[in-house]
């Protein structure tokens, strides 16, 4: 049967791309946690598909050219059915589970969560809360996150931490909207620390999203005692390479604010924990244009000699 070079020369293809480094999580120096629900997301009056996220973009990622040895592995924390039943248990599991993992893996340097809705990020800080005492997270966001609701949802979870942290906690929330967040949503935090600066602030201060860097220094020095978050909020980034959400953002961050910021945690604030939260490819165009976006910013993580 004679050959087909096309073909063949395809299928040489991965051992060139970032799925050659997948390995088992015990071996892996990045470690993927997916939290592939939308229940959260489904409380909080939004629109359905998040769930498919974590696989969306991580299928974009294994694609992507290698260019270095680290490897990787990637973890399922989330159960959909056990959240239906029980909202609040699921998340207590889901923490114990992630608290488990930092235990299991000692060799993993890096640590990326894929949601899913933004409640996932809750138990992610209960478990790192386990062993730290001083947390500060970077939250870009058009949300802050923080409603007073009667029952838990993608939209309450740094409220819904803030009420039960050990320590300190400190919540710094870029690029929100007053006209997505009701005046309720903009309560203090009690005992934390909550700095917002509204899509508005940033463009003013840094002149129209040129002059970050100052900005980032400004606002977020380095805190050698903290141990650091950085947490996107996909709906953050404008609607012209973010359509794939459940709230679509009409004026929303420009790409290249996000990638510095992105380079300043990783150069200045040696964060070592990612998350990247309410992506739905359902909602994303035939390009998968959304999930490319995410995946390009991942990259850059997986990259990153530190």
């Amino acid at each position: 049967m004679k050959k087909d070079l096309i073909l063949e020369n395809a299928s040489t293809r991965d051992s060139e791309r970032v799925i050659t480094n997948r390995t088992k999580p015990s071996e892996a120096d990045i470690l993927f946690f997916k939290s592939s629900s939308d229940i959260g997301t489904i409380r909080n009056f939004g629109r359905r598909g998040g769930g498919f996220a974590p696989e969306a973009i991580l299928n974009i990622v294994k694609k992507l050219a290698l260019h270095n040895e680290q490897t990787w592995s990637d973890i399922e924390v989330a159960n959909p059915r056990l959240e239906e039943e029980d909202f609040s248990y699921a998340q207590s599991e889901y923490a114990t589970t992630l608290a488990t993992a930092f235990g299991s893996y000692p060799k993993a340097r890096k640590f990326i969560y894929l949601g899913g809705g933004h409640d996932h990020v809750y138990p992610l800080l209960k478990a790192l809360n386990t062993k730290y005492k001083k947390i500060k997270v970077i939250n870009i966001d058009a949300h802050l996150d923080t409603r007073i609701d009667e029952f838990h949802n993608s939209g309450t979870p740094f409220r819904q931490f803030a009420n039960e942290f050990e320590g300190k906690f400190e919540l710094i929330q870029l690029g929100i909207h007053d006209f997505a967040n009701s005046k309720t949503t903009m309560n203090e935090l009690g005992r934390a620390k909550e700095v917002v600066a509204t899509y508005d602030d940033l463009k003013h201060l840094t002149q129209n999203f040129v002059n970050n860097r100052k900005l980032f220094e400004r606002m977020m020095p380095y805190d050698h005692e903290a141990l650091y978050l950085f947490s996107l909020d996909a709906d953050a980034l404008d609607a012209g390479i973010m359509e794939g959400v459940s709230a679509v953002n009409h004026r929303g961050l420009p790409y290249h604010f996000v990638e510095e910021l992105l380079t300043y945690a990783q150069d200045v604030l040696r964060v070592k924990h990612y998350g990247f939260y309410e992506y739905n490819p359902v909602y994303d165009n035939l390009s998968q244009k959304g999930a490319r976006t995410l995946a390009s910013l991942i990259y850059k993580i997986m990259d990153h000699e530190n």
